[in-house]
């Protein structure tokens, strides 16, 4: 099923590299994405909240994941636990801050304008993402790439999303999709080490002052 979604979406994919060749502005009416029943919180996000949902997430992967924490703690402590508040006190700003209305589609024209400003909204509440893996990469006339993004919803949700964008004479035209919300092992788009590659280069960034690549 997901190989379908995936050649579904690289097919309206390059059926758009005809905007970056000609078309300069297509404008919609912006749509609200017709409800899902929330699943978490109606509130926004909150330090303590995010620290529940990164262990809720945690838990979706391998305990071997945490061998080094579990090693660090001893017998004493959960290493799921730990690793949730650690990274929930220092992620929390950059999340709480960076949480935007997502587009299905958006895109540059080449002068820096965005030629999609107003389409469907991708979910029901607005994201944040936080953590992205490059799935295939083709260049020729264009660039096209296809990466798997996690982003944390405002109401605790996570969810994994395809992003397919293509990229020709300095525009760049990107489509995403959501896979799934992610509730099981199987429905996590990236691995452990990544996700907190991202996470690191989230701290890293916000550190330094600087907007954080992923990827």
């Amino acid at each position: 099923m997901k190989h379908k979604k995936v050649a579904a979406a690289l097919s309206a994919a390059v059926a758009g590299a005809a905007v970056l060749g000609g078309i300069r502005y297509a404008v919609g009416k912006r749509k609200p994405k017709e409800g899902r029943e929330p699943d978490i919180q109606e509130e926004g996000l909150t330090e303590g909240k995010l620290r529940e949902c990164l262990l809720r997430l945690f838990r979706l992967y391998e305990d071997s994941e945490f061998d080094d924490s579990a090693e660090f703690l001893g017998d004493g402590g959960d290493p799921g636990e730990y690793e949730a508040e650690n990274y929930s006190s220092q992620l929390f700003p950059y999340i709480k801050r960076n949480m935007k209305d997502v587009m299905m589609l958006e895109g540059d024209d080449g002068t820096g304008k965005e030629p999609f400003a107003m389409t469907d909204v991708l979910f029901c509440y607005p994201a944040c993402k936080i953590g992205c893996e490059i799935r295939e990469l083709f260049s020729d006339n264009f660039v096209l790439c296809l990466e798997s993004e996690m982003w944390i919803l405002e109401n605790g949700e996570f969810a994994s999303v395809y992003c397919v964008s293509i990229g020709k004479d300095g525009g760049r035209l990107s489509y995403r999709f959501v896979d799934t919300y992610i509730k099981n092992p199987g429905d996590i788009p990236i691995c452990f080490e990544d996700l907190e590659s991202g996470f690191t280069e989230i701290i890293e960034a916000e550190k330094e002052g600087r907007k954080p690549y992923l990827p």
